[in-house]
């Protein structure tokens, strides 16, 4: 029986983008497409552990305050604003596939730091649990920011090939 390999591991594999050039147009952009599509998955991922991160991390500071959980519950507009500064233009990325598809499937042993669970449970947990899940949190989302810098390597190298092409082909 053939074993599964994540698209993510097929894709981010030493060899995937070493000769390029071998590769029809048709198979650069759908090479390009599914990258693509696993690095906005692996962004909304990142992003759900940024959110917990940032909502754990005013439950710590509430309870160390003495604030009551609605305290907590009215701050949650401000604290999921993402008020920090953004990229210029010339360093972000314009994404074409803007969501997650529905059926992301992420089975790593850690969903339950990224699901409903994690907040739901908030009030119950010890102050070791919260730190500890803290702590999750943080790894996962270096974890993701690292493999998401990889498909971006992965993405550039591709979208170069891809714009070598249109080049070549082009009058003139």
């Amino acid at each position: 029986m053939a074993q599964h390999v994540r698209r993510i591991d097929r894709i981010l594999a030493d060899g995937y983008t070493d000769g390029l050039d071998a590769h029809s147009v048709d198979e650069l952009h759908a090479m390009e497409r599914e990258a693509l599509e696993v690095e906005t998955e692996i962004s909304y991922i990142r992003r759900l552990a940024q959110g917990r991160i940032d909502i754990l991390e005013a439950e710590r500071d509430r309870r160390a305050a003495g604030g009551t959980l609605g305290d907590l519950i009215a701050k949650l507009p401000e604290i999921l604003a993402d008020e920090g500064p953004r990229s210029d233009a010339a360093h972000t990325r314009a994404q074409s596939v803007l969501a997650p598809a529905a059926g992301i499937e992420w089975n790593r042993g850690v969903e339950r730091l990224v699901s409903d669970a994690t907040l739901v449970n908030l009030p119950m947990l010890s102050e070791a649990e919260l730190q500890a899940t803290l702590s999750q949190l943080r790894e996962l989302e270096h974890d993701l920011s690292g493999r998401r810098r990889a498909l971006h390597s992965v993405i550039d190298a591709l979208t170069h090939e891809l714009a070598e092409r249109l080049a070549a082909n082009s009058p003139g």
